[in-house]
């Protein structure tokens, strides 16, 4: 899903805004989880996910989605870079060595 459908759903309401942003998040820490052990900064996150920082839209969707992931435990960032925590990376594991 492109970044502009998410902001056309998001005009729909609150739930349909919910449902994408948990996508991003999940398109967010699959993209970081296969980068690693490599950390992604955001311009090179950015363009794997099709986001165009200039559009101010664009890039807030991309650094609240971080951002919740951050608060959740599952990425870290020194506001440059941002990298898997050993619990994403854990989980990761054992959802794929099923």
């Amino acid at each position: 899903m492109r970044l502009c459908d998410i902001r056309r759903r998001r005009r729909l309401g609150s739930a349909a805004s919910m449902t994408d942003a948990r996508e991003l998040q999940r398109r967010v820490l699959r993209l970081v989880l296969e980068a690693h052990p490599l950390a992604l900064d955001f311009d090179t996150l950015a363009s794997r996910l099709s986001v165009e920082l200039a559009d101010l839209g664009e890039a807030l969707a991309m650094t609240t989605a971080v951002r919740d992931l951050v608060l959740a435990g599952l990425l870290r960032s020194d506001g440059l870079r941002v990298l898997p925590t050993r619990a994403a990376l854990t989980f990761a594991h054992l959802k794929l060595s099923r």
